[in-house]
């Protein structure tokens, strides 16, 4: 599985290692990073080194430097070419997997065209990446998809049928993530948020929450793609270590979630934040049209997901804080995590990933033998 950043793999830890502990060898390839020495029990990694650094263009340099990435990492033996959706991750385990003759499968974790456009991506790029990014899934021999709407916009976009699984939900370590006394930066009703802070990800609805209701405390973590002044009530933290989140959350009342469920695939934020016994505030617009705002199970991005908190308009989020305020948030909580518990976690990801990806090379390998049978 190729990675660009391995500072940012901390993140992807749990969901990597249920499929790691389930097969012989998983091989990462990165180019930027360090490794964690944990990380090995789990993981063979092979650093990859590229020409052309001078290239800010993580795309071009991609494609200046494919052959090179082959060469370096042709002697790795593997059964298939495992991928998350993203532009440089694709197109190397794609290119890895036509020179190799290998089975190539993305796991389908967002609709990045959605979200290039609401970064303001220039349209020129947005159109070439769009394309080769596209190019790239339907090339695919497996899709695996984050959710039910993910699983539509890739057929939308010319993906075989044949090719895309049912979704395959995120888990949760919810003996990491769990209630815990921890100290809360205010005496006031906190909101938190975890996430980039990027403009799909709704950071500017944030900000103008925040700016009406001075009166509450805000607390931010994540790392800043964007420029952003926060108002007084805003602690931003920064970006913290995957180890630090569940004392995070724990330092809120209520987990806000400002950005489209759907765009987004199912971020892990709101599995995270019922874990640890939070309720969640969210706009409509994250989840289908399906959902009024009367009942507990809405559709999700096609997947059910019980809502333990509030959903509305952005308009209408001040007073759904105030309804928030009134009840017994820990009561809600104490659902939110019990639901979870019984319903999300890494064992049952790691195997029905790993069944995909048996299945899919024991039908190559039948293929082969037919072949050459004739």
């Amino acid at each position: 599985m190729p990675f660009w950043q391995l500072d940012k793999f901390d993140r992807y830890v749990p969901q990597m290692r249920a499929i790691s502990e389930r097969i012989d060898e998983f091989h990462i390839a990165y180019v930027k990073g360090e490794v964690v020495e944990e990380w090995r029990k789990y993981f063979i990694l092979h650093k990859i080194d590229l020409p052309c650094s001078f290239i800010k263009s993580i795309a071009l340099r991609c494609w200046l430097t494919k052959g090179e990435i082959y060469e370096q990492l042709r002697h790795v033996d593997v059964d298939l070419y495992y991928t998350l959706s993203d532009f440089w991750s694709q197109e190397v385990a794609r290119h890895m997997a036509l020179k190799s003759f290998k089975p190539y499968v993305v796991r389908l974790r967002g609709d990045h065209k959605a979200t290039r456009k609401a970064k303001k991506v220039a349209y020129f790029k947005r159109k070439i990446l769009g394309h080769y990014e596209v190019r790239s899934l339907r090339d695919a021999d497996l899709i695996i998809p984050i959710s039910y709407k993910l699983a539509d916009v890739a057929k939308q976009w010319g993906v075989d049928e044949g090719k895309i699984t049912e979704p395959v939900l995120l888990g949760i370590n919810a003996r990491q993530f769990k209630p815990i006394n921890a100290k809360k930066s205010s005496d006031k009703f906190t909101i938190g948020y975890a996430g980039r802070i990027s403009p799909e990800k709704g950071i500017d609805r944030l900000v103008e929450l925040a700016r009406k209701l001075s009166d509450l405390q805000f607390l931010v973590a994540g790392r800043k793609e964007m420029k952003v002044d926060f108002p007084d009530n805003v602690d931003y933290k920064g970006e913290l270590p995957f180890s630090e989140m569940s004392y995070f959350y724990n330092q809120s009342d209520i987990i806000v979630i400002p950005f489209n469920i759907n765009t987004e695939g199912m971020g892990l934020l709101l599995l995270e934040a019922y874990a640890c016994g939070k309720p969640i505030l969210t706009i409509s617009e994250a989840f289908s049209p399906k959902f009024n705002g009367k009942v507990e199970m809405v559709d999700a991005g096609g997947h059910e997901l019980k809502v333990f908190g509030r959903v509305g308009r952005f308009e209408d989020l001040p007073s759904l804080i105030d309804e928030l305020k009134k009840s017994d948030v820990k009561s809600i909580g104490k659902l939110a995590r019990a639901y979870v518990q019984r319903t999300f976690s890494w064992e049952k990801f790691g195997e029905t990933v790993t069944n995909c990806l048996k299945i899919l090379c024991s039908e190559r390998d039948a293929s082969k033998e037919n072949l050459n049978r004739r």
